[in-house]
C-alpha cells in the first residue's frame, strides 16, 4: 500500500464497504451519500488496479485484493481510532454507532431482550446487528472488524482473541405435558433411550447432548436435528419427542421441563473480542453491558 500516493480519507470507505457488503449500507454507516462512496470505490479500484468488490445478489463480496488489503487497512484504522478515543469519552447516549454480536441463539435469547430495554432507556441511538457467525470463522470475523464480539464456547482460538467466561448455563430436557415420560424423574438409561430432537449450529459432528452422552458411555442417534432452539421446541410441542435446552429457553415454553442426569454440566459460553480493540472506549462499553447482562441472568 503506498501512502504517498492514496487518499487516506478513502480507507474508511474501503472499511465500510468490506464490514457491510453493500454501498448502500456504507453509506448509511458512513453518513455520507451513496453516490460519495461509488466515487471513493472508482478512485480505490484505480490506485489498487483492482476492482476490489464485485456484485452478489443484492450486494457485493470483496475480490482476493480487498481480502488481502483489509487486516492492514483495519489494523491502521483501529489505531489512528484508539489514539483518538483515548482523548475523548464516550457517551451511549449520544452515540449512533452500530456494534456486531455473533452469538448462538440461547445467548441472543438470554442477553438481547434485556439489552433492548436497557439500550431504549440509555443509548437509544445505538444499533446491534446480532448474528451467528460459524465457529471456525469467529477469529476472522473479528479479526476483519465484520463483528465486535462473539460469544460462543470455550475452546475457541486465536492469538489476537482476548476472552473472559460469560455463562455458565444450564440445560433441561423438554416433552409435550402428555408424554408418558413428563411426570419422571429421569435416569441416564431412560434418558437415551427417548426419541430426540437436537440442536446444533453445525451440520456435522456431534451436538451437545451427543457428546455428553458418548463421554458417559451411552449414545443418542437423534431423528431430527435443527440450527436452533425455537423450531425444536414446536417439534416437541406437537409430537413425543423431546429436546435438550438451556434452562432459561425450558422455563419460559409451555412444555413438561425435567431436569437431566447429573452427568449433564452447565455449558460454558465465553465473550470473545480482538486484543487491538481493547482499549476502544466503545467497546469498552459494550463488553462491560454485555457482561452486567450475563451477570443479572
Amino acid at each position: 500500500m503506498n501512502l504517498r500516493t492514496i487518499d487516506l480519507n478513502l480507507l474508511p470507505v474501503l472499511e465500510a464497504i468490506y464490514a457491510e457488503r453493500s454501498l448502500t449500507r456504507a453509506s448509511e454507516s458512513l453518513h455520507i451519500t451513496q453516490p460519495a462512496v461509488s466515487n471513493a470505490l472508482a478512485r480505490l479500484r484505480v490506485h489498487f488496479e483492482d476492482p476490489l468488490f464485485v456484485r452478489e445478489g443484492r450486494g457485493v463480496k470483496p475480490t482476493a485484493m480487498a481480502d488481502a488489503l483489509m487486516p492492514a487497512v483495519r489494523d491502521a484504522l483501529d489505531r489512528l481510532r484508539a489514539g483518538l478515543e483515548q482523548r475523548s469519552t464516550f457517551e451511549p447516549s449520544r452515540s449512533t454507532r452500530v456494534f456486531n454480536i455473533s452469538a448462538r441463539d440461547a445467548g441472543a435469547f438470554i442477553l438481547a431482550p434485556e439489552m433492548a430495554r436497557r439500550l431504549e432507556a440509555e443509548a437509544p441511538g445505538i444499533r446491534i446487528a446480532w448474528s451467528q457467525v460459524q465457529r471456525g470463522h469467529i477469529s476472522t470475523e473479528l479479526a476483519s472488524g465484520r463483528l465486535d464480539l462473539a460469544i460462543d464456547v470455550a475452546d475457541l482460538r486465536g492469538r489476537d482473541l482476548e476472552s473472559v467466561e460469560l455463562l455458565a448455563t444450564p440445560y433441561a430436557c423438554v416433552m409435550s405435558r402428555d408424554h408418558p415420560s413428563a411426570e419422571k424423574v429421569l435416569t441416564m438409561e431412560d434418558f437415551v433411550a427417548l426419541r430426540h430432537v437436537v440442536v446444533s449450529s453445525r451440520r456435522e459432528g456431534r451436538s451437545y447432548v451427543e457428546e455428553i452422552a458418548r463421554a458417559a458411555g451411552h449414545r443418542i442417534t437423534p431423528v431430527m436435528r435443527l440450527p436452533h432452539h425455537m423450531p425444536a421446541l414446536e417439534i416437541v410441542r406437537r409430537t413425543h419427542l423431546v429436546a435438550t435446552v438451556p434452562l432459561p429457553l425450558a422455563e419460559r415454553s409451555d412444555l413438561a421441563v425435567l431436569p437431566l442426569p447429573p452427568v449433564f454440566p452447565h455449558l460454558r459460553s465465553v465473550l470473545y473480542w480482538r486484543r487491538e480493540n481493547a482499549e476502544d472506549p466503545a467497546l469498552a462499553w459494550l463488553r462491560d453491558l454485555v457482561q452486567q447482562l450475563a451477570e443479572a441472568g
